[in-house]
């Protein structure tokens, strides 16, 4: 492989505004899939440099310059068949984490000899798929020898890892175990192609390739003929959906959607995506075209940031992560701060077209996620101005997502809908802040000293805290009937009553919520839902901004009297101070 003939890659201008502007076109999509197609080559040589010295560790794969010849053997016959080999979303994961595992950063304990050996599976695809002669020695993985995007040959039970080797040449592909039988196992790699209103996909459906998942090697998972028949019925309606109301997206899909992952249906993974895949999106069965669509057009985002971000800098952050994203439990850094807004904007738009042409069964939950994903975004993007973190690039890829955000934003929810979004976003805010922020101990001082001295409180700037991330996370018990109750109310009619601060808000009974949460937090102080709760019950400003202060001084309180302070009273003293 010639690296002199790598090129300096420039972001045109258009591109950039297209990825401001929201879909990209099919030369933006490609302009960009070439960009991450020199990074790949460039890590590939990386890789190839930092494992010859290791060599001597890696045993029947130590033959690093053989399996580079191959490659290069390959891309002198046939150089889009070792492209489309070196861009395989596999080929991506195992690489970066093959390089880790050769400059000694690796986090996790997979077996030196098998992830740098698998650079001899990915010289073996490029050789199949070019229709050369090869006899390379590969690792065995979980039982299975993977030819990346080819297919794979499961061996048995008995062979869980170990080496075989793979023979191309004239009388075919095989596989050649000393003492196992490879003449069954085959499965071929599975495509989808079709097409709607002039709009066509290829798409690679990955259930066996050990990297698949983004993460450390998994056993393959091949889908039965039914759960397969079930994946492409499913992305046929998708796609036609796409085609008929998001035309923009489906033309961006079409471009640049590569594979699809189908997830174990145990997993708790509604959709994800890598840095290190570009246009694959692993993601568990999905219920509807809708759902599929939404979770499609959601992680292509996350490509076209992964690769924008290897050709321009949005921000000079480090990656700390201190940054609120209301649609995280924990604090994110900037870079997943520009992701997260980037990526849901696109589901509000989404939202905001679909809306429209859902079934009645549908129209609460489409009326929800819109206003949901639109308030999350709104909030982070005000959070966001005036970081001087952000590059001049960077401010003007979130004034875009501000641009596109105003565009879609609802302003005709229905009321009991929006109310719900507004509670629901508050309880996340505050919740948060109660376990990751920690306030100015200085602030917090005075304002206990000010409330035993029977003194007005003083007022404490909110940005006087700063974010220490903490383990906790989940949402409370009031979030989640008050999402019940926006999205299916009769259900949420058919709930047994109970004696609780969250049922008595829901029934509009606030005093008996107040004295519920406060009940609450006399016998647990440090409860955040409960914070939450009488915040919200209360409609108190300072517990909306400030929650932390609120629950350190009345922790402080109780430390220095004969008892805690009634949490109503000292949220009531607090927000006379902010009137």
């Amino acid at each position: 492989m010639d690296f002199r003939e790598l090129d300096t890659h420039r972001l045109p201008r258009f591109v950039f505004d297209e990825i401001c502007s929201g879909a990209v076109s099919v030369d933006g999509m490609a302009i960009l899939r070439r960009t991450q197609h020199s990074v790949r080559r460039l890590r590939l040589r990386a890789f190839l440099e930092a494992a010859r010295p290791i060599g001597e560790r890696l045993g029947p794969f130590a033959d690093l310059d053989g399996a580079w010849a191959l490659l290069a053997s390959a891309e002198r016959t046939a150089p889009e068949v070792v492209e489309s080999v070196l861009m395989h979303h596999s080929v991506g994961v195992w690489l970066g984490r093959a390089l880790r595992q050769v400059l000694g950063t690796a986090a996790d304990a997979t077996p030196l000899w098998s992830e740098v050996g698998w650079f001899h599976a990915v010289a073996a695809a490029a050789a199949v798929r070019a229709d050369l002669p090869c006899d390379v020695t590969v690792p065995v993985v979980h039982g299975t020898v993977t030819i990346p995007s080819v297919g794979a040959f499961r061996l048995s039970r008995r062979f869980p890892v170990g080496q075989a080797r793979v023979v191309n040449s004239a009388a075919g592909l095989s596989v050649e175990v000393p003492g196992v039988d490879t003449s069954v196992g085959w499965a071929k790699a599975k495509r989808l192609r079709g097409s709607a209103r002039g709009y066509g996909f290829d798409v690679l459906v990955d259930d066996l390739e050990p990297y698949r998942e983004f993460t450390g090697p998994v056993p393959p998972g091949p889908l039965d003929d039914a759960t397969w028949d079930e994946w492409r019925k499913l992305l046929g309606e998708t796609w036609e959906l796409l085609a008929e109301h998001h035309r923009p997206q489906a033309e961006e899909l079409a471009a640049g959607l590569a594979a699809v992952v189908p997830l174990d249906t145990r997993r708790d993974v509604f959709a994800a995506s890598s840095s290190a895949a570009f246009g694959a999106i692993a993601l568990s069965p999905k219920r509807s075209a809708v759902e599929f669509g939404e979770a499609l057009v959601h992680e292509i985002q996350h490509s076209k940031v992964n690769a924008l971000l290897d050709l321009v800098d949005l921000h000079t952050g480090d990656d700390e992560p201190v940054h609120y994203a209301p649609w995280r439990d924990d604090p994110r850094s900037l870079e997943g701060l520009l992701h997260g807004v980037y990526a849901f904007v696109s589901v509000a738009e989404y939202w905001h077209a679909q809306r429209g042409h859902v079934p009645a069964s549908l129209a609460r939950r489409a009326q929800f996620n819109l206003g949901h994903r639109a308030r999350q975004v709104g909030a982070a993007v005000d959070g966001m101005r005036g970081l001087v973190e952000l590059t001049d690039l960077g401010r003007r890829f979130v004034a875009g997502v501000a641009v596109r955000l105003a565009a879609c934003a609802p302003d005709d929810l229905w009321p009991d809908v929006a109310t719900a979004v507004d509670e629901i976003t508050a309880l996340h805010a505050t919740t948060w802040r109660l376990r990751h922020v920690r306030p100015d101990p200085g602030a917090v001082d005075a304002a206990v000293t000010a409330w035993l001295d029977r003194r007005p409180a003083p007022v404490v700037d909110p940005r006087g805290g700063r974010v220490v991330p903490s383990a906790a996370a989940g949402d409370s018990a009031l979030t989640a009937l008050l999402r019940l109750r926006a999205l299916d109310p009769d259900e949420f009619a058919r709930l047994s009553y109970r004696r609780t601060p969250e049922h008595d808000y829901l029934r509009d009974d606030r005093v008996g919520a107040v004295r519920g949460f406060a009940a609450r937090l006399l016998g647990a102080p440090h409860d955040s839902a409960s914070w939450a709760g009488l915040g919200l019950a209360l409609r108190s400003p300072t517990v909306r901004v400030m929650p932390e202060v609120v629950c350190a001084v009345h922790r402080g309180v109780a430390a220095r009297a004969a008892a805690a302070p009634d949490p109503v009273a000292l949220v009531a003293w607090f927000d006379r101070a902010t009137r």
